[in-house]
């Protein structure tokens, strides 16, 4: 189907009536802009297919594809259902997916309604000791200080004595310092860090097995461009159980899902229950 020009001069008149009269979405009373077998489209099919900031002219290629795309569409599903002898395969995955449609959105709405997303410490750390083996580490990680800074930055001589003595007074000394001239730095030992991610930090072949093996711990080394400061304070091997910390999220994550479990099971025997009750269920 070709559109004329008297078709094309239409659809402008369309466009005009999209962009200036928006306010209504009744089709009483409109002219109907196509026709495929018994189905019409109408003006207000289109609400929202084209802005007033667009030309009039990619106004009325927008509509004419639309009209297009809905005739052929159309005329497609009107050629797929005549090629079928019975459509019962059809209407019974259409019935299928309505069914899965309305009961998922039916246990979205029951979660967010009737769920405590509430998860406590205590609620954790009763999941974490019950369920240690499930969390074994697949590699060593650590707890650390790490500073990365350039080769010839200045203060040196502070930075060294206030790392090598390790005083409580001089840590916040350290935050200061690397704040203001470090690369990179963490100085936050509540993290566990992976001992691959460690090894990254530093130039190839630094971080060596010894430095957990036999609480060397102190780590310092340069390269060409760069001085590293890294420090363990705690190590905990591959193969043994993760720290509380370092699967507080997961730990979480996992009871949070085990709760939406529980109360669409409970919704379900429930309901099972008073159908069964109500001989509105049986099994023959």
């Amino acid at each position: 189907m070709k559109f004329s020009s008297a078709i094309t001069f239409v659809l402008c008149i369309v466009v005009f009536c999209l962009n200036s009269c928006k306010e209504s979405t009744s089709t009483a009373g409109e002219n109907p802009l196509a026709r495929a077998y018994d189905e019409v489209l109408y003006l207000s099919d289109l609400d929202g297919l084209v802005t007033s900031t667009t030309s009039p002219e990619d106004s009325a290629l927008i509509v004419n594809s639309y009209v297009q795309g809905w005739l052929r569409d159309k005329v497609m599903t009107k050629g797929a259902k005549n090629s079928m002898d019975k459509d019962d395969n059809i209407n019974r995955l259409v019935e299928n997916y309505r069914e899965s449609l309305v009961l998922n959105t039916y246990k979205e709405q029951l979660l967010k309604e009737k769920l405590d997303t509430t998860v406590t410490l205590e609620e954790m750390k009763k999941y974490y000791n019950e369920n240690k083996k499930r969390y074994e580490l697949k590699d060593n990680i650590a707890r650390c200080y790490y500073i990365k800074v350039e080769r010839d930055v200045p203060e040196r001589s502070s930075l060294n004595r206030w790392w090598t003595l390790r005083k409580e007074t001089y840590f916040q000394n350290l935050i200061g310092y690397a704040k203001k001239y470090a690369v990179e730095y963490s100085m936050n030992d509540s993290l566990w860090i992976e001992f691959n991610e460690l090894e990254a930090k530093l130039p190839k072949g630094a971080f060596k097995d010894k430095y957990y093996k036999k609480n060397e711990r102190d780590i310092y080394v340069k390269d060409r461009e760069y001085r590293y400061y890294l420090r363990l304070n705690e190590v905990r091997s591959a193969k043994k159980s993760a720290p509380f910390s370092y699967v507080k999220d997961d730990l979480s994550k996992v009871i949070l899902k085990k709760k939406k479990k529980n109360l669409l099971k409970e919704t379900e025997d429930e309901l099972y229950d008073k159908a069964l009750n109500k001989k509105n269920i049986e099994i023959y």
